[in-house]
């Protein structure tokens, strides 16, 4: 019988699905300033950074959309462009999100989902 998998292994593993999931919605399209891509050339870049968002917005699907690599990385998230295109409501909203605590996260349910959506089911 196989180890269960880690909590950081299981983050990963959704990761990899849902950052895809947001890539094929958005078109491989850049959110912020509609650059077209191909693979490693966009991101699945966060408005509210993963380092202070929490669970509650590290896979949440209106925080985090395509985005080039220069928007992205070279401007840090462009987050004054990024903000202006989500719209007061969706940051406000978001912004109250950043301040809860996720508790036993369901890894399993969204790695599921999201590998189901990619594959078209």
């Amino acid at each position: 019988m196989p180890k269960p998998k880690t909590t950081s292994q299981l983050k990963k593993e959704l990761w990899k699905h849902f950052s895809l999931y947001i890539r094929k919605r958005d078109n491989f399209t850049c959110f912020i300033c509609g650059r077209k891509g191909t693979g490693s050339s966009i991101h699945a870049g966060h408005f509210i950074p993963k380092s202070v968002g929490g669970l509650a917005l590290y896979f949440h699907e209106k925080n985090v959309h395509a985005c080039c690599y220069h928007c992205n990385i070279n401007l840090g998230g462009n987050l004054y462009e990024y903000g202006m295109k989500l719209g007061k409501k969706t940051v406000d909203e978001l912004y109250k999100l950043k301040q809860q605590t996720v508790k036993d996260f369901p890894y399993l349910e969204k790695i599921a989902y999201y590998k189901a959506l990619n594959e078209g089911k």
